[in-house]
Formats: C-alpha cells, sequence, structure tokens
C-alpha cells in the first residue's frame, strides 16, 4: 500500500496551485480512473507478495483488497475499452487493455485466489 501512497501522491501534488490540468494525467482515463488504476495495479502487488504463504489476517486483508481491485478494473475497462491509462512511474501511455492484460497475467501467478481474480478479468478483457 505504501507503493501506491508513493505514487498517487507526486500526482496529486502536481494539481495543487497549478492551472494546467493536463499534467495529472497524459492518458485519457480521468484522473479519477487512472487512480483507481494505479491503487489496483498495488493491491495486486501486494496480494502476490503474500499469496506464497496464503493464511492469516494479512492475507485475508490483501484478498479482500484485491477482489475489490478487480472489480474496479472491470469497471474502467468497460467504461473505457479503449483508453489509455498513465503511468505516472514509468512516465509512459499504456492502452488499459494491455495494463488489465498483464495484470490478470501476473494474478494468475498468485495461487488459487489469484487465478480466480485472473479468469474474471480475461472474461472481461473477452467481451469487449
Amino acid at each position: 500500500m505504501l507503493v501506491a501512497v508513493a505514487a498517487i501522491v507526486p500526482l496529486a501534488a502536481t494539481g495543487c496551485g497549478g492551472s494546467d490540468k493536463s499534467s495529472l494525467t497524459k492518458g485519457n482515463l480521468g484522473v479519477t480512473n487512472n487512480l483507481k488504476v494505479a491503487q489496483d495495479e498495488s493491491d495486486i502487488q501486494e496480494f502476490c507478495n503474500l499469496a506464497i504463504a496464503p493464511k492469516g489476517d494479512l492475507y485475508d486483508r490483501a484478498l479482500g483488497a484485491v477482489l475489490t481491485a478487480t472489480d474496479d478494473l472491470i469497471i474502467v475497462y468497460k467504461k473505457e475499452p479503449k483508453g489509455t491509462y498513465w503511468d505516472a512511474l514509468k512516465k509512459r501511455e499504456v492502452p488499459l487493455k494491455q495494463r488489465v492484460s498483464d495484470l490478470a497475467k501476473k494474478l494468475d501467478t498468485c495461487g488459487r485466489d489469484g487465478k480466480q481474480q485472473a479468469a474474471r478479468l480475461g472474461q472481461a478483457l473477452q467481451s469487449s
């Protein structure tokens, strides 16, 4: 979660006091959806880090977060199937479809629960 906060804080700070809103994101998802995708990516990474020992309170919390992250990604992707995500850490635009596909591949390597969420993302990718 700290990684997500570290990624989001510079984005939020660039919006303070400036009149150029285009510096917040260069993709076309808009600020809110772009931040959702960034947070979802962070939640998936945290879940995968804990999936090597799938038990305990930390794992349960991460699983809850990854369920929400999967739901969020599906909603954003269905709204903007041809959208472009702005990856602020790498300073590049990525097609949303590619980002969701990459996250599905990542989840597929994160145990049984991860595979289930990867399948949900895969279905969303195929349905549009």
